[in-house]
């Protein structure tokens, strides 16, 4: 038996739970809530190890999944019910960023975005839209459909907008 892949499983089912209601709040309230900041890494396991000696920040979880063009690997941790900490390693390594600015669709630093929750993507795209954000990039899993915003002139504040169907089947 193979008791590994079971407790994967169970935490991937644990972490998906928290995810949903939060998303079902959001929807509930019909409000943006913010819901996580991702963190860029150059080695995933190197961070996990340093953040669980250092911090006592442990349970870490790789969800799989669609990627974003440009990502190798993703890891999450809920902080609190509400709020989850993600680091993202990316498929290269980084060499500008982390001192001088950004290029034009890279964030400043390690900080790869700040999550929210949207109730409905297509309005909160066009109020973002009227503001000056545009879509960078998009995906669509795990029943959610993702993008990924910033102004036209790289505001160095990126956003990552999730829209979650949380309707039972």
């Amino acid at each position: 038996m193979n008791t590994g892949k079971n407790d994967a499983t169970q935490q991937l089912d644990k972490f998906m739970e928290k995810y949903r209601a939060l998303a079902g709040k959001c929807q509930r309230e019909q409000r943006m809530l913010l819901n996580h900041v991702c963190i860029r890494v150059e080695d995933i396991d190197e961070t996990e190890k340093l953040l669980t000696e250092s911090f006592g920040l442990s349970g870490f979880l790789r969800p799989g999944g669609e990627l974003f063009d440009g990502e190798k690997d993703l890891s999450v941790l809920w902080i609190n019910d509400e709020f989850y900490l993600e680091l993202m390693q990316p498929k290269t390594t980084q060499t500008v960023g982390y001192e001088t600015g950004s290029e034009q669709t890279q964030a400043i630093g390690h900080l790869s975005e700040v999550g929210f929750f949207v109730p409905d993507m297509d309005n909160a795209l066009s109020h973002l839209g009227s503001l000056g954000w545009q879509v960078t990039t998009a995906i669509e899993d795990h029943g959610a459909r993702m993008c990924k915003i910033d102004t036209a002139d790289p505001s160095g504040f990126p956003v990552e907008l999730i829209a979650l169907n949380t309707d039972e089947d």
